[in-house]
């Protein structure tokens, strides 16, 4: 396990933790909207770094019990985000190590020019897709 001081490197996995109306029974299965930033989101998405954490659903510590069901687990690989011209960085919380924020995909950038982050959201959709660690309950596998 890495501690959340550790340079982040191209080889590392990010986790996301997508709401379950963000898991489609369509192509590609995980929403291209579950990686657009919420309003409040002006230093970028949240993920995690999954080698700051013991088990993938560590990342759902910070949110009440009975909502954590709820929640889809993907994972990307840091190379992706790199690939597509995106950085990942530290910003640490108290309740979960290894939360980082890709900056170039915030509320600010997103509400001025959303066309411009539609192959954006769209690739990683397609990559995660493909890596659902956690479903919500009550809905299909693949």
């Amino acid at each position: 396990m890495k501690a959340e001081t550790d340079l982040i490197t191209d080889d590392e996995w990010l986790l996301r933790l997508v709401w379950e109306d963000r898991v489609t029974d369509r192509v590609p299965t995980i929403s291209p909207n579950a990686f657009e930033p919420r309003k409040g989101e002006i230093d970028g998405i949240s993920f995690y770094r999954r080698a700051c954490l013991n088990d993938p659903a560590d990342a759902l510590t910070p949110f009440a019990a009975d909502k954590r069901s709820r929640y889809a687990i993907v994972q990307l690989p840091v190379s992706l985000l790199a690939a597509l011209g995106l950085s990942v960085r530290p910003a640490p919380i108290a309740a979960v190590p290894g939360h980082v924020v890709v900056p170039e995909i915030n509320s600010t950038d997103y509400a001025a020019n959303k066309a411009r982050f539609t192959p954006i959201k769209l690739r990683l959709a397609e990559v995660a897709s493909g890596q659902i660690l956690h479903r919500p309950r009550g809905t299909t596998s693949d």
